[in-house]
């Protein structure tokens, strides 16, 4: 039996575990609440207040956080305190121990000079990752910025943010960025996935509790194979996640790991937003309403799909790695 079988065990009691907290979140969804199960430094040393690299688990608590409809600062917090950890003491001793307890926030993005950023209007920090290594832009919220108008989660606003001119600190080498961007687009690409899983369970309830014809609509032949063609996607991304993160577990970046990543991420921003929509379609429409949580759900993998690049960038990157 292989490490990989091993460890499944030890995956779904962690996913068990975060499901049965995360069930009351109207309670205890805040950065401080993640910070207190150790969310929050779950790629962080031992040492320095941390649980360790822990990829695997990270992508869990991901998936997680995206079912719930969680909409707190916390992976932009895990991948900044990840970073932070390798940092020049001066920026870690001033930022990680706020990133671990919860009492700050931060957001991470690509590097450019005009970039979208998740959450900025209540970050402390800005993380972004680029060419040439990391770089932290404090006082996140004095930066530039305006309200994103092509993306539509409303409970996680996007805001394009003008970096060009900003003071920053380098807390990062190009090594440690490549790493870290790959682990963040694992998270991100997770985070979807979980708001597809709710979706679909939601959906699959509805089916089997609404009669058409005198029957439920989930034992119609043709309904039952759009099903399962949902189910199986769910499963392969699922996959494919498992198996990236497992590659980034080993603490140095390996080609085959980050590779492995942006395929991840390509996949499924390609084809999760057109399967939640194609949940909507399934539950004629219901979702297309604000009161239905599936309408979030929409919005939020839509989103995710144009946060740290595009399937078209992760696609032309993975081709760049493979020299094709």
């Amino acid at each position: 039996m292989g490490p990989e079988a091993d460890d499944s065990v030890d995956i779904e009691l962690v996913r068990g575990a975060a499901r049965d907290f995360l069930a009351g979140c109207e309670t205890h969804d805040t950065l401080k609440d993640l910070a207190a199960m150790d969310w929050t430094g779950l790629l962080v040393d031992e040492d320095l207040g941390g649980s360790g690299w822990r990829p695997v688990e990270t992508t869990v608590i991901a998936e997680e956080l995206g079912r719930s409809g969680n909409s707190t600062h916390w992976l932009g917090s895990v991948i900044a305190a990840a970073a932070l950890s390798s940092a020049p003491s001066e920026a870690r001793d001033r930022w990680l121990p706020a990133m671990l307890d919860g009492t700050g926030a931060a957001a991470c993005a690509l590097a450019a000079d005009v970039t979208r950023v998740s959450g900025a209007q209540s970050a402390d920090i800005i993380v972004t990752f680029g060419g040439n290594g990391i770089e932290l832009f404090e006082a996140a919220d004095t930066l530039r910025r305006e309200a994103d108008e092509e993306l539509l989660d409303v409970n996680r606003p996007v805001w394009r943010v003008d970096l060009s001119g900003a003071q920053s600190v380098p807390v990062g080498g190009p090594e440690r960025a490549e790493q870290l961007l790959a682990l963040a687009r694992i998270l991100l690409s997770a985070d979807s996935l979980g708001a597809l899983s709710a979706t679909f369970e939601r959906l699959v309830t509805y089916l089997k509790e609404r009669i058409a014809f005198g029957a439920p609509i989930a034992s119609f032949q043709a309904v039952q194979h759009r099903l399962v063609e949902l189910l199986v996607f769910e499963a392969k991304a699922r996959a494919i996640l498992t198996k990236a993160a497992r590659a980034l577990s080993a603490e140095s970046t390996t080609s085959d790991a980050v590779t492995l990543s942006v395929a991840a991420h390509s996949f499924i921003a390609a084809n999760t937003t057109a399967a939640v929509d194609e949940c909507m379609q399934l539950s004629g429409g219901i979702g297309f309403t604000w009161e239905y949580p599936l309408h979030h759900d929409l919005r939020r993998v839509f989103t995710n799909a144009c946060l740290l690049g595009t399937a078209r960038s992760s696609r032309a990157l993975f081709a760049d790695r493979a020299g094709w």
